[in-house]
């Protein structure tokens, strides 16, 4: 009945960790896919650059990519609004948006990952 029970018991362990790891989007290599996920259409671009908190109005996050460019994120996940966090992103660049913040060009961000 013990090892019957133990069976049971981590199979039941390993289908929650696996359901965790599939709900929050990430993959083997650290990549995390955002919620929502990005729309079909727009420009690929591949960021490296650092999170950081822009002051203006409630304030908001943006990346600013070593290619000298703000990026202004659709759906930066929470775990990556962290002024100062080094990033790398897969993102689709929509210039056939607009928002209010006109720091950069929008971006939805297609996966991301802490560098």
């Amino acid at each position: 009945m013990t090892t019957w029970r133990s069976g049971v018991t981590f199979m039941l362990v390993m289908a929650v960790a696996a359901c965790a790891n599939g709900a929050a989007g990430h993959d083997e290599a650290g990549w995390v896919t955002p919620s929502p996920a990005a729309e079909e259409g727009g420009t690929d671009v591949r960021i490296t650059g650092v999170v950081t908190h822009v002051e203006l109005e409630d304030g908001y996050y943006a990346i600013r990519g070593e290619d000298g460019v703000s990026y202004d994120p659709t759906n930066l996940p929470p775990e990556f609004q962290k002024d100062g966090l080094k990033v790398e992103a897969e993102a689709r660049r929509r210039d056939d948006m607009m928002g209010i913040h006109q720091g950069g060009p929008i971006v939805q961000l297609v996966r991301i990952r802490p560098r």
